[in-house]
């Protein structure tokens, strides 16, 4: 399962350190909607924290992917 594009951007912008608040401000979405989300992404990953999304999401645009369709099916990819 891979993640939408939206769900890419919003864990590019937690590898970033970008706060559930800021990430909504950046996006022009409500905070409860970065946490579903959050939670979509955490589910098809089946990561457990932010922290581990971070780290694989940063370890992902450091190897250079960093388009949204590619970067989320890697994302998906690595966590299998």
């Amino acid at each position: 399962m891979t993640l939408t594009s939206r769900e890419w951007e919003v864990a590019t912008l937690v590898a970033k350190g970008l706060s559930n608040k800021q990430i909504a401000r950046q996006l022009h979405v409500h905070e409860g909607t970065v946490k579903i989300h959050l939670h979509n992404i955490y589910t098809k990953l089946a990561v457990k924290n932010r922290t581990v999304l971070a780290v694989m999401t940063q370890r992902l645009i450091e190897s250079g992917c960093s388009e949204n369709r590619k970067g989320g099916a890697a994302l998906a990819e690595a966590a299998a």
